[in-house]
């Protein structure tokens, strides 16, 4: 097989790694662009809540805009560019082996033009093309009264199929920015009450067309009238509609056709071949990448951060070949792990020529083995803003010297179970026991602001807890149970450990680290609670605590700006504002 010379494959490389780039920086372009308008036409829609007037006022500043000349080529420009890119993106992919929310993604996307060619190519083709007339009124009428049953479902279906495909879109992008757990919960909150006031709008102006329809003869006469002018340009219009809708579905068959007609050409002709430990052979897919090829053929491969490069898990060492060049997000893992030159990362490497490689981190256990497994490490966990918080006890040894074993087998139960049970009262999971150290996650289901204010709840009632079996259990004492509480929050990988027994929760990332150290240095400042301020600045924006300290780590560069809490007033005062004030 003649390769082509070394400068050239990496120049072509280069180039391919360049316009990949490229093409994800114009899907996001074109993708902010289209939700931009979304978010106009869904604003102005709410001003139907107040009439059909406020409606048609508020589109001079809210829809004008996009109407002209400008206007309509940057919107078509980036509705055809989205969509292109998405069938590139669709042809592209190797596997649907996806979290749910980007298969929700996919689907929504592909949805979305199937129920708005009918609105919208109807309302630009007849303006541009008949000069007819489509303004709230009209449009509202052919909903309301004309056709309730089918177009209006219609329309309240795409309204919430476009947003919620923007939305998953967005907070997908936004996910790994490090300000953005400060700011879900608000843009949580825009996220429901735009499309919500949108729905109030179109049902209240639509309501009241048809009050008017039926209260007012003279209007229903205009309007009937008007829709009766012209028959001819209305069934051109729909025929004309129906043919785009027709093409556009072949186009997605196609696409799907030729996903299929690639998968077999490359079974059987494919022109290079991947080697796997145990002289296992591979086609190799042109323009997959190895994590890709793995999955196709049934091969198990690691991929803790489901193939984005974010870990290193995926990683393989390259025996023989010569593999394209590594890019930007490879690199910048690469020099993390300070990795040899032969080990490249699965999930980046795409192989244009023969390659013989090795999985560095075991996926599969020995036969037989009962060992636990993080389901993450196969499937690609949940990257999720959480909040994590540790908690262990004060000279638990000593404490139990002076006890018999069942004694301080039930003391150690009590305390766990306080413990425990202020976790699960505020929405915690418990991730691990160990001894008398409890880690516990936050925010599997919610928000980061919410998933933070749990964890410091919990962290008062654990407090309270203590107090409460201290004074209870005063005479059987040698000296009153102390505790330490760490608290921090940040996003990591949230999956499953699975064994023969069942499933436990697990996170991964430096989150629940940080909670632990933090809970260790609680002796150094004699206090019982450290939460870092990322936690407090989420949780109670609001909150101005008494002491605030930089903590530094072994092994971290930069110290972590953390409030202390020695007396649980100070944390009792800080949690007594409402959340948002």
């Amino acid at each position: 097989m003649r390769l082509m010379p070394s400068h050239q494959s990496g120049f072509l490389w280069r180039a391919f790694v360049t316009a990949h780039w490229a093409e994800r920086r114009l899907r996001l372009a074109t993708g902010l662009t289209i939700m931009a308008f979304v978010t106009c036409h869904f604003i102005n829609h709410s001003f139907g809540i107040r009439s059909i007037a406020a409606m048609s006022a508020a589109s001079h500043f809210f829809i004008a805009p996009w109407q002209t000349r400008p206007g309509l080529m940057l919107l078509y420009g980036a509705f055809v560019g989205h969509a292109f890119l998405g069938f590139v993106a669709l042809h592209r992919r190797r596997h649907f082996k996806l979290p749910a929310s980007e298969i929700w993604q996919l689907a929504l996307g592909f949805t979305i033009p199937l129920l708005l060619l009918d609105h919208a190519g109807s309302i630009r083709l007849g303006t541009s093309y008949y000069g007819m007339d489509f303004g709230y009124e009209r449009v509202l009428y052919h909903l309301w009264v004309i056709s309730p049953d089918n177009a209006l479902l219609r329309q309240l279906l795409l309204l919430l199929v476009v947003w919620s495909h923007a939305c998953l879109g967005l907070r997908a992008y936004l996910a790994t920015k490090t300000w953005y757990a400060a700011l879900a919960g608000v843009l949580g909150t825009l996220a429901v009450l735009v499309p919500a006031m949108a729905l109030f709008g179109v049902v209240s102006a639509g309501l009241d067309i048809r009050d008017a329809v039926q209260t007012n003869p003279a209007f229903a006469s205009a309007m009937a009238e008007a829709l009766a002018k012209q028959p001819a340009q209305t069934g051109h219009l729909h025929r004309t509609v129906n043919t785009l809708t027709i093409l556009y579905l072949s186009l997605v068959l196609g696409t799907l056709a030729l996903r299929v007609w690639r998968d077999w050409y490359t079974a059987n002709y494919g022109p290079n071949h991947i080697t796997y430990p145990g002289s296992r052979v591979v086609p190799s897919r042109p323009g997959s990448t190895l994590l890709e090829i793995s999955r196709w053929a049934g091969i198990p491969h690691a991929s803790v951060c489901g193939g984005r490069g974010r870990c290193s898990t995926c990683r393989v060492r390259v025996v023989a070949g010569t593999p394209t060049p590594a890019g930007p997000v490879e690199l910048q893992t690469l020099r993390r792990i300070n990795a040899p030159p032969n080990v490249r990362l699965a999930c980046q490497l795409r192989p244009t020529t023969d390659l013989s490689i090795q999985p560095i981190v075991p996926i599969a256990m020995a036969a037989g083995s009962i060992a636990a497994r993080f389901n993450a490490a196969v499937e690609g966990g949940h990257e999720l803003p959480i909040a994590a918080m540790f908690v262990d006890m004060r000279g638990s040894t000593r404490l139990a010297a002076g006890l018999l074993p069942y004694d301080a087998l039930y003391l150690f139960d009590l305390y766990i179970q306080v413990v425990t049970g202020a976790i699960r009262q505020h929405g915690g999971n418990v991730t691990s026991i160990a001894g008398d150290g409890v880690m516990a996650v936050f925010g599997i289901k919610g928000t980061a602001d919410i998933a933070a204010r749990g964890a410091l709840l919990a962290a008062l009632d654990v407090w309270s807890g203590l107090e409460r079996l201290n004074t209870d259990l005063a005479s059987e004492l040698p000296a009153p149970m102390r505790i330490g509480i760490g608290i921090h929050v940040g996003v990591s990988i949230i999956g499953l450990i699975a064994a023969d027994n069942g499933q436990a929760l697990q996170f991964l990332g430096d989150c629940g680290n940080i909670a632990a150290k933090l809970e260790a240095k609680t002796k150094d400042y004699n206090c019982t609670l450290i939460a870092s301020c990322a936690a407090l600045d989420v949780g109670v924006p609001q909150a101005a605590p008494a002491e605030i300290a930089a903590i530094a780590f072994d092994g971290r560069s930069e110290p972590v700006r953390s409030a202390i809490f020695r007396e649980k007033d100070e944390l009792q005062k800080i949690l007594s504002f409402p959340i948002g004030v």
